[in-house]
């Protein structure tokens, strides 16, 4: 019997890109699905031309399929729809925002839809506007994480008792116990974002990779907004990495300014994203050999399973 995600993504393992504002480009989405996963673009920071430009490039790297990943609350989340479908893009991630905004017209174009969720009610809603299946990310994750901050452990379970979908779990997912552990809770697979960051593929600076490197499992922080919160590496633990003070520059600052077209050079320290598994993650791997590691171990843990219990 395959997987069902993998079945219906047409992909080899069960492992999917997080679609990462500003850092998931071309380059790792391709090597991702290259290696049997779904790389996926994260388009929320892109104009139409840009997202055109890194489809295509994708198409370049890779026959593999791939998706992109577009918040809802983005103003040019229309436009990116569109795109997507003139595209022929197999698989759109929707997040951030009311799923039933786009998922009937991607659906009508043969688009798979999945979409991304922090609570049950989210994933409620979802399915109700039909998508195909719901990632449901724990509190734990890099980026954008709603207020409520529901971890995974417990979110992800209560998720797949709710809902008739495929469930795909994410938040602090970084290695093969985590895809095991997502597995036992029901999942049918991983999204992962903050592994893929230190990896040989991902094009973030070399400092913060070495961040990563470096973080503990207290070196993230949460800083809240209004309407949602974001999980960032420490500015301390930037600043030691630099070797000096660095000139950060909030994500919601950034967004508004990429919106009004006049933001004209990113800063350096744009983005610090991390999630809370990068105190999982000791080394810069290629794509390729995250994936094996991960495929090969979790078969390992499931075989010396049945002799720990009892």
């Amino acid at each position: 019997m395959g997987n069902i995600l993998c079945d219906m993504l047409g992909i080899k393992y069960p492992i999917l890109l997080g679609g990462m504002l500003f850092v998931g480009r071309a380059r790792l989405v391709s090597a991702v699905s290259e290696a049997g996963g779904l790389g996926v673009l994260g388009a929320g920071a892109m104009g139409q031309e840009t997202l055109r430009e890194e489809v295509r490039e994708i198409r370049s790297l890779t026959d593999q399929p791939f998706g992109i990943n577009i918040p809802l609350r983005s103003p040019m989340a229309e436009v990116l729809v569109q795109l997507a479908i003139q595209e022929s893009v197999r698989v759109v991630a929707t997040s951030a925002g009311n799923p039933s905004l786009f998922t009937r017209s991607l659906k009508e174009k043969g688009i798979i839809v999945i979409h991304v969720v922090p609570t049950v009610a989210h994933a409620l809603q979802a399915q109700d506007a039909g998508v195909d299946a719901i990632v449901a990310e724990g509190s734990e994750s890099g980026g954008y994480i709603n207020l409520e901050e529901v971890g995974t452990m417990a979110l992800v379970p209560q998720v797949v008792d709710a809902v008739s979908l495929p469930v795909i779990a994410a938040g602090g997912i970084a290695d093969a116990r985590g895809l095991v552990a997502a597995l036992a809770l029901g999942a049918v697979g991983i999204q992962v974002g903050t592994r893929f960051l230190a990896s040989e593929e991902s094009d973030i600076p070399n400092d913060y990779k070495r961040a990563i490197l470096l973080a503990t499992d207290t070196d993230t922080v949460v800083v809240r907004e209004e309407r949602a919160a974001h999980r960032d590496l420490k500015r301390e633990l930037i600043e030691r990495v630099s070797g000096s003070e660095v000139d950060t520059m909030p994500v919601k600052e950034v967004m508004s300014l990429l919106e009004k077209g006049t933001l004209k050079q990113l800063p350096k320290w744009i983005v610090s994203s991390a999630g809370q598994s990068a105190g999982l993650i000791h080394e810069i791997l290629a794509v390729e050999k995250v994936i094996h590691l991960m495929m090969k171990g979790a078969r390992e843990i499931i075989a010396s399973l049945p002799g720990k219990l009892p």
